[in-house]
């Protein structure tokens, strides 16, 4: 399962399209290893952190075949992966960067910057030097546009990307243990996957007891006690196309008042997200969540949880998170062929607290669950006992 050549083409050719229209001579699009969609949306490459640090830069300029530059190494198989011909390695900046942008070289150009955030310094002092005249513009939001829309192709990875996380949770909730680590529950999570042929989309996120309190968390050597929230936020991919599921098993020993929450938790899951549809605003999905989980004297526990970077969602495809956010301030609307990670965090609970997240696609006439597990399963099946 692959995004075929012909529709690489297309992207490239409908980014060209809007660099015209808006007046830009070039595009520079950056990205690296860890946040590789900007670049890989063109050339289906996603590069590989041994040995060199490699960056990836799509370079766009007039009507002109695309050129790729990457670390060295990386180099080498990207130019029998990449569908663009000209393929080279980002190491002689001062003999590439001059031949590549010649042909607006000595004029005042418009070059439209993808990626800024994350370029280096010295990559854009290269650039700057090799087209002295230019200006530059920070646009990420031209690339944006075009990939918050996914094709057929595109979720079709990103569904089975999905089915393989509901395997690898579903057999989590029986396989984790007390007295494990969290390390090894990162472990059965990978291992799972890699047997089913995933790649990994990003770290492994397992958080336990007292560490459900942060945000992102590394996986640790704590082991896990009775009463443990475990929360295992994982992101197998195909393709380079990414799920982010997401679910919390709570250990035996635990208070009822955990188990209660977290039963309401899926049980507002399974309420909110049939109502998604194109033309919601997406502050909508927050205030759906809120209003399920008032009359459960929950909202205490949502509410500061549920605004900017946390949330309650995003976007997801090539990378795990992708703008635009779900958010208690998100004014955007919905918009079919978005797929989104719908994502419940609750804080401050007895015993921690836990997140549970689902990835769906909005189509046409509404929504189309990616995820199935915590949609289908009782409101229970992730509590040990």
């Amino acid at each position: 399962m692959e995004i075929s050549h012909e529709e690489l083409k297309q992207r490239t050719e409908s980014l060209r399209r809007r660099m015209k229209s808006e007046g830009y001579d070039a595009l520079v699009i950056y990205s690296d290893e860890y946040r590789s969609g900007h670049s890989s949306y063109i050339t289906n490459y996603r590069p590989l952190n041994v040995i060199e640090e490699s960056p990836q830069l799509v370079i766009l300029i007039g009507d002109r075949p695309p050129v790729v530059l990457l670390g060295r190494l990386n180099a080498y198989a990207a130019k029998d992966l990449c569908w663009i011909d000209d393929v080279r390695g980002i190491h002689r900046p001062f003999k590439d960067l001059p031949d590549i942008f010649a042909p607006i070289v000595g004029r005042h150009s418009k070059i439209g910057l993808i990626g800024k955030n994350i370029l280096p310094v010295e990559i854009y002092e290269r650039i700057s030097e090799a087209v002295p005249q230019a200006a530059f513009e920070a646009r990420d939001d031209i690339m944006l546009d075009l990939r918050k829309i996914k094709s057929a192709a595109e979720i079709a990875l990103m569904e089975r990307a999905a089915e393989i996380n509901d395997e690898v949770l579903r057999q989590a909730v029986k396989l984790v243990k007390v007295g494990m680590t969290e390390v090894q529950v990162a472990g059965v999570a990978e291992n799972i996957a890699r047997k089913l042929n995933a790649d990994i989309g990003s770290a492994t996120v397992v958080m336990s007891g007292p560490n459900t309190k942060y945000p992102a968390w590394r996986a640790m050597d704590r082991k896990i006690e009775p009463g443990d929230y475990v929360m295992l936020d994982f992101n197998p991919a195909i393709g380079h196309y990414c799920n982010d599921g997401g679910i919390t098993i709570l250990m035996p020993g635990a208070d009822p008042e955990q188990e209660r929450a977290l039963v309401v938790g899926h049980r507002t899951l399974k309420k909110v997200i049939p109502t998604i549809r194109p033309g919601i605003t997406a502050r909508s999905i927050f205030d759906t969540l809120l209003a399920e989980l008032e009359p459960e004297g929950l909202a205490e526990h949502f509410t500061p949880y549920a605004k900017g970077m946390r949330g309650v969602g995003h976007a997801v495809g090539l990378d795990v998170v992708e703008p635009p956010n779900l958010s208690s301030d998100s004014d955007f609307e919905l918009e079919a062929g978005m797929t989104l990670a719908i994502k419940l965090d609750l804080h401050d609970l007895i015993g921690g607290g836990y997140r549970i997240e689902v990835v769906v696609a909005v189509t046409e006439s509404g929504v189309r669950p990616l995820n199935k597990l915590v949609l289908d399963e009782p409101d229970d099946f992730a509590v040990q006992r």
